[in-house]
């Protein structure tokens, strides 16, 4: 029992030891003060990666008015319609006035009404002229879509109506209620939060490798062996550093994000699964560390396997990403959570096991 009990203390003196020195690296605080960042402000983030692939999403955005400049006639259907709209219409009868506020940003648009009349049998064709800007350009393209696009149904129902042989079909379209889900919504669970939680799981995997590989580079490795500290109090003292590090993170992480109105579950159970995993790459860091003792080797083979990962894990249901995000969501059942958590517990305390074997293994070989 005393011996357990020192081996502790020696493991939790080595783990604060690589805490000092883990605080002056400055990588790893810049990494910190990133991520830090994307969770303070992770709703504005989103809204604007979101709107660079689907700028539609900026229609349900609650958005100023654009104030257009419509060149033509108040008799004009479509000056009627932007009037009926979600658009600050103003009537010009001059184009070179209006082109003159527009340049110097008085209107953010100008539209040029068509010369003939809905029930004639010209080409209608309006003329849209929109700032350079592409941000400013999308939200007016989005304002005058729903306008634009009842003008032309409603010369289609008039000029339809003289083809020959005209009979309109009749659609019985049935309601079932159901919906598709948000880009926002999407983006938020299925890509920011996955990956912001798992983020220091994946940057510890690549400190343990360092912490390991700098005894070897220095030299200092062969020196444990005549110490009082063995070299798997030595391992485990850094692997318990570079996993205890990652729920204090992602527990902020969530809290960052709770306090921009993203609601998360299961809380506490998504919080273990994170510390699981991070056991999990920690210990197969330290495996590939251990047997490779070059830094830019071992750290290669651990991006490459973490690239490989991280792509496989999108095609199975219950992969850790995808286990996260239907825990955010209460989309997963209790039973089925628990057994995939516990077989991830499993595989981490096979690894912890394979780590023992591989350090005591490479201490007998020295």
């Amino acid at each position: 029992m005393t011996r357990h009990v020192n081996s502790c203390r020696k493991i939790k003196t080595v783990a604060k030891k690589e805490l000092k020195e883990l605080t002056r690296e400055k990588t790893f605080i810049l990494a910190i003060v990133i991520q830090l960042f994307i969770a303070s402000f992770s709703t504005f983030l989103v809204l604007g990666l979101t709107s660079f692939y689907d700028p539609s999403m900026l229609g349900n955005a609650d958005i100023e008015s654009s104030s257009v400049a419509v060149v033509g006639t108040s008799e004009d259907e479509l000056y009627r319609m932007l009037q009926q709209s979600n658009i600050r219409a103003h009537l010009y009868d001059d184009f070179q006035v209006a082109y003159m506020d527009f340049y110097e940003r008085e209107v953010d648009a100008i539209i040029v009404t068509p010369a003939g009349h809905p029930d004639g049998t010209d080409l209608l064709n309006i003329d849209i002229y929109l700032p350079k800007s592409e941000i400013k350009a999308t939200i007016v393209s989005l304002q005058l879509k729903e306008p634009l696009e009842r003008y032309e149904q409603s010369v289609r129902d008039i000029r339809t109506q003289r083809l020959p042989g005209y009979s309109p079909v009749e659609f019985n379209i049935i309601e079932r209620g159901l919906g598709t889900t948000s880009t926002f919504f999407e983006f938020i669970y299925v890509a920011l939060l996955p990956l912001l939680l798992f983020t220091p799981a994946f940057i510890s995997g690549g400190l343990i490798i360092d912490f390991i590989t700098e005894e070897y580079e220095r030299k200092t490795m062969d020196m444990l062996l005549v110490s009082p500290v063995s070299t798997l109090e030595v391992i485990t003292g850094k692997a318990l550093l570079a996993t205890a590090i990652v729920p204090l993170q992602s527990f902020v992480w969530m809290l960052m994000l709770s306090m921009n109105s993203i609601s998360i579950d299961n809380s506490l159970q998504i919080l273990l699964i994170v510390t699981v995993i991070a056991m999990i790459l920690v210990f197969s860091s330290t495996i590939i560390a251990i047997l490779l003792k070059e830094r830019g080797v071992a750290q290669l083979l651990y991006s490459l396997i973490l690239i490989f990962l991280f792509m496989s894990s999108y095609l199975f249901t219950n992969s850790p990403l995808n286990l996260v995000t239907r825990l955010s969501i209460e989309s997963i059942g209790a039973l089925e959570a628990w057994t995939w958590t516990g077989g991830y517990v499993l595989m981490a305390l096979f690894l912890y096991a394979l780590m023992i074997v591989t350090v005591k293994h490479n201490t007998d070989n020295i």
